[in-house]
């Protein structure tokens, strides 16, 4: 009897998977890992669902994080591809429309003195 459920590994994170459905062919039976190539053309790399990746917010597609190119935008950076983020221009914003530093606060709360009753 065939097996119908095999274990393989990520070749790119070596995250392991069980349970995964075998498919088989002529040549025999093989593991039917979810993989999807980086949309870099030249990187080569095939990415598992827990592989490091990131959607470019400008293209859409989605890359490995060797890619990945953060653009200050406002509150939130852009995350472009390295194609995409050549395109952009940094956003000049105004030193005041920077949000303001969060002053450090004291390790120690302070105490509070008891109400004191007549």
């Amino acid at each position: 009897m065939r097996p119908r459920f095999a274990s393989a590994s990520c070749p790119e994170c070596q995250t392991d998977f069980d349970r995964l459905p075998v498919e088989y062919d002529e040549d025999g039976g093989y593991a039917v890992l979810p993989v999807h190539p980086c949309a870099r053309q030249t990187c080569g790399k095939f990415l598992c669902p827990c592989c490091d990746q990131f959607h470019c917010d400008y293209c859409g597609l989605t890359f490995c994080a060797d890619h990945l190119v953060s653009v200050p935008d406002g509150e939130r950076p852009l995350h472009l591809c390295t194609g995409c983020a050549l395109g952009v221009e940094p956003l000049d914003l105004p030193h005041a429309a920077l949000p303001a530093a969060i002053p450090p606060q004291p390790e120690t709360r302070p105490v509070i003195p008891e109400p004191a009753f007549a």
